[in-house]
């Protein structure tokens, strides 16, 4: 059985959270910021403690969120491609 794949958050990147939950990330490398969901932060946050896949996100987003893990699992990958694509998440 093959290791998932991992990812991690991109240093270049200041993270705030906001009073509504959510949060703001500024690269500092191209100096764009985005700003995502209380879910989405959930999801910063896990990166920024180390390399996790999307299954081990989705489970924590599942657990704080009360939605399956399997939807929870599809909305990682959906956010870290995302995310990729922005040069804020790497693969680890």
């Amino acid at each position: 059985m093959t290791e998932p794949k991992r990812y991690r958050a991109e240093t270049r990147v200041a993270f705030t959270e906001l009073s509504a939950g959510g949060a703001a990330l500024l690269h500092l490398g191209t100096k764009m910021y985005f700003t995502l969901n209380e879910t989405g932060a959930h999801v910063w946050k896990a990166l920024q403690a180390g390399p996790q896949s999307a299954g081990s996100i989705g489970a924590s987003l599942a657990e704080a969120f009360e939605c399956t893990e399997e939807q929870a699992e599809r909305d990682v990958e959906a956010l870290l491609a995302e995310l990729i694509r922005e040069g804020l998440v790497h693969p680890a």
